[in-house]
């Protein structure tokens, strides 16, 4: 009799050792075991749960069909039009500091031509303008603002 409990308490004991294993809060060791384990049966559900599903690994590539499994680096390069291109020259100058000053002036050079027009107006102008008129003040002079 004492040898059929002792075989079954083997894999009892072998048991316990796994859950004391899960024991992270020795303050609080059944609430560290109960979240562990419930932990592992969750993830133990979905892997039978999904097995017909492929596992989760790195994304595959979009170009392997063209390039036949060999990596390959591509180079996309956007060639702007000229008005594009004077678009972002006066984006660039508009948001730097050391414009600002040409800014104003131009500004107020476009509102002393015509004391009437409104501040949209003037916006609109100086954008039009602003370009060609900042190369004559940086190019023709030696002492720039």
């Amino acid at each position: 009799m004492w040898t059929c409990l002792l075989q079954w308490m083997y894999p009892v004991k072998q048991y316990m050792m796994i859950l004391k294993g899960y024991t992270k809060n020795l303050h609080r060791p059944e609430a560290s075991i109960i979240e562990r384990y419930i932990a592992e049966e969750a993830i133990e559900f979905c892997s039978k749960y999904i097995e017909k599903e492929k596992p989760i690994v790195l994304p595959e590539s979009q170009h392997d069909e063209r390039v036949g499994g060999k990596g390959s680096r591509g180079l996309h390069v956007i060639t702007p039009n000229l008005e594009e291109l004077k678009q972002a020259h006066l984006y660039i100058l508009n948001n730097s500091n050391e414009v600002v000053l040409y800014i104003v002036l131009h500004e107020a050079l476009d509102k002393e031509s015509n004391p009437k027009m409104t501040k949209n107006r003037v916006l609109k102008q100086h954008n039009k303008t602003f370009l060609n008129w900042f190369k004559d003040p940086i190019f023709g002079d030696d002492n720039a603002l």
